[in-house]
């Protein structure tokens, strides 16, 4: 799921780009540019989830044992 939003808000075809500009008026490099940050945020975790796979299966073993 990471690593698909990553690629839609990405460029030069990043999908959710393109939306936003159709709902605002801020062009398009702006949201690229604003959006930077949390590409950087989905990048940190695909890293960490790649390096501790185990993180992903935490909850599901605290709620079933």
């Amino acid at each position: 799921m990471l690593a698909v939003e990553m690629a839609q808000i990405t460029p030069p075809v990043g999908f959710n780009l393109f939306v936003i500009q159709g709902l605002t008026d801020d062009g398009l490099g702006y949201i690229a540019r604003v959006t930077m940050p949390y590409l950087i945020i989905m990048v940190g975790f695909v890293l960490l989830l790649t390096l501790w796979p185990g993180i992903v299966t935490i909850l599901p073993r605290v709620l079933y044992g």
